[in-house]
């Protein structure tokens, strides 16, 4: 199946890149190169953007408050006069998070899978845009033609269905940008990935390959997701007569169905708890990929009715979040299930890097109950990766044989881990290159150049309310966390120069220095304001702006003096 993708024209005003040569593309890593997350990347033809996936980060505990992080991509879709077309690989959010914002500020066409497009539509449902975008769904192996190239949707294997490569295929020269994946010969449901169509595609010849180098570090094969299968049902005989409490990735649906045929095959109900569960299962009906068995799934009214010995829960959480079905059930603040003690809690996940604290203290909130804990620490195959290890990695060079490898997805020592391998198999005609974020990569028939280097900020995700968070706001907010605030508020009549009534202080997060107590700390910084107050007198800098300046400086001067730092100081004046 070909779909024909018909667009306008976009202008281009001052680009910042003024070279183009004609039957060239243009690539821009976004996001996604030397570091994980992120990833988005610009193929560039003329003055067309398309963009090549959209994803997000989350962010270190530091950024107070913000859900999540993606690239700042303003400055370079306004030359380009948006964005042409979005192409999406797969359905996770470091490739999907951050459509929903792009797709507000830039609108265009997305194409992508099934599943994706499912994904996608819940994500603009929740905010209420959904009818406002096309998303073409692309089914795996389809082509969608272009103007500048035509995009070839190749299957692979991945935690997550309907995950394909792209092999772009221009009039000059061919580009296989490969998204997630890994080769599992024994998958769930799906076909094993078609390495005879990947050697097809060499045999065509590729110009460039762009390949994931998340496990690249890691030798041999990763574990087919069938692998999962017996730990599965081995780690559910050790509960016995005990409840078991299973979580993983809720994206990842492959292990979603193994713990519900395990429960199947065990004889347990299963009670889902968390709406990113909730959600796989109903995608999964609709795209006609599975269906649970009536009665598997059950409601938790009617879980109280049933022996823990029959009862499995599956609960999202498994690195941490705060307010997930598991922490609330290790906190015994869930109001559908309670652990008790001799309960198996089974973690069929890995930790990603970052949470292992929370991970570990949540684990200490459910030994504390009394449950046992499974993972990977008992059992290697618990869990299993969606990634290619490096032997996956070699045989997907061998089938493609790029004259160029440009590896991506992953932090700098993982793209300079996956850069060796054509050295390793002896593909002495392939040239590699270790790129990073905002590289700019020139590509034509002939050669492949790193032409220019950009800078790309990042926005934020405010929590809760889910718009974006400007930098500055962010970093006033974390100046307020870590260094506290102190809130002046007062009366003046400018006319006869003089303070009306008492000043108001308002601090927070600050400890009174030198043992003085809080009416003590009060009365000293008031005082700091009246000498500002003072100051601005006889300065004779008496507008109400100058007069809060000088309040303001003497107040800081004062609290870096006794507290050796530098709180926010906010003050309002309110003139007569």
């Amino acid at each position: 199946m070909v779909l024909k993708l018909v667009l306008k024209k976009a202008s281009m005003q001052n680009p910042p890149i003024t070279f183009f040569k004609n039957n060239a593309i243009r690539i821009i890593p976004f996001g996604g190169c030397g570091e994980f997350g992120m990833n988005m990347t610009g193929y560039i033809c003329d003055d067309r953007l398309y963009l090549v996936d959209s994803g997000i980060s989350f962010p270190d505990p530091s950024k107070l408050g913000v859900e999540s992080l993606f690239p700042d991509m303003a400055p370079w879709i306004e030359q380009f006069g948006g964005v042409y077309a979005y192409i999406i690989t797969h359905g996770h959010e470091d490739h999907i998070g951050a459509l929903p914002f792009m797709l507000e500020r830039w609108p265009g066409p997305v194409y992508t899978t099934p599943w994706t497009a499912a994904l996608i539509d819940s994500k603009l449902q929740r905010r209420g845009i959904a009818t406002r975008y096309p998303i073409h769904r692309v089914m795996p192996g389809d082509r969608v033609e272009c103007e500048d190239f035509s995009v070839e949707f190749v299957p692979f294997n991945h935690s997550i269905p309907n995950a394909c490569g792209l092999m772009i295929r221009s009039e000059s020269f061919n580009i296989f940008h490969t998204g997630d994946f890994k080769f599992d010969f024994t998958p769930v449901i799906e076909q094993p990935v078609n390495i005879k169509h990947l050697e097809k595609l060499g045999n065509e010849g590729i110009h460039v390959l762009l390949a994931d180098s998340t496990n690249a570090h890691i030798p041999g094969f990763c574990p087919s997701e069938s692998s999962v299968i017996e730990p599965m049902r081995r780690a559910f005989e050790q509960a016995g007569s005990a409840a078991v409490v299973v979580t993983t990735f809720s994206s990842n649906f492959w292990r979603l169905k193994t713990i519900l045929d395990t429960c199947e095959a065990t004889g347990r109900k299963a009670l889902i708890l968390g709406g990113g569960l909730d959600n796989c299962l109903r995608i999964a009906s609709e795209v006609g990929l599975f269906v649970p068995t009536p009665g598997l799934i059950i409601d938790s009214s009617v879980a109280l009715n049933i022996d823990r010995s029959k009862l499995c829960v599956i609960a999202t959480g498994s690195q941490g979040e705060w307010r997930s079905a598991l922490m609330r059930l290790a906190n015994g603040e869930h109001r559908q299930f309670t652990i008790c003690p001799g309960d198996l809690v089974i973690f069929s996940s890995r930790t990603i890097p970052g949470n292992e604290r929370i991970v570990q203290y949540m684990m200490s909130l459910l030994e504390r109950r009394g449950a046992k804990i499974f993972s990977v620490r008992n059992e290697q195959l618990i869990h299993v990766s969606g990634h290619g290890y490096r032997e996956e990695l070699k045989q997907l060079l061998t089938a493609l044989r790029p004259k160029n490898f440009v590896p991506v997805h992953g932090t700098f020592s993982h793209l300079t881990s996956n850069s060796k391998i054509p050295g390793e198999l002896g593909l002495e005609k392939t040239r590699s290159y270790v790129i990073e974020n905002g590289d700019v990569i020139d590509v034509d028939a002939k050669e492949v150049t790193i032409s220019d280097r950009i800078d790309i900020d990042n926005l934020f995700v405010d929590g809760g309310s889910l718009t974006l968070l400007p930098y500055d706001i962010l970093r006033e907010r974390l100046r307020v966390g870590e260094l506290g605030l102190v809130v002046l508020a007062a009366g003046c009549n400018l006319a006869e120069l003089e303070m009306l009534g008492e000043t108001k202080i308002t601090v927070q997060g600050l400890v009174p220095p030198n043992g003085s107590d809080e009416e003590q700390f009060e009365q000293a910084i008031k005082k700091a304001a009246m000498k500002g107050f003072k100051h601005a007198i006889s300065s004779r800098e008496t507008s109400s702006d100058e007069i809060e300046e000088h309040m303001r400086v003497e107040v800081r001067r004062y609290l870096f003096q006794s507290l050796r730092k530098k709180p926010v100081v906010i003050c309002s004046l309110v003139t007569v």
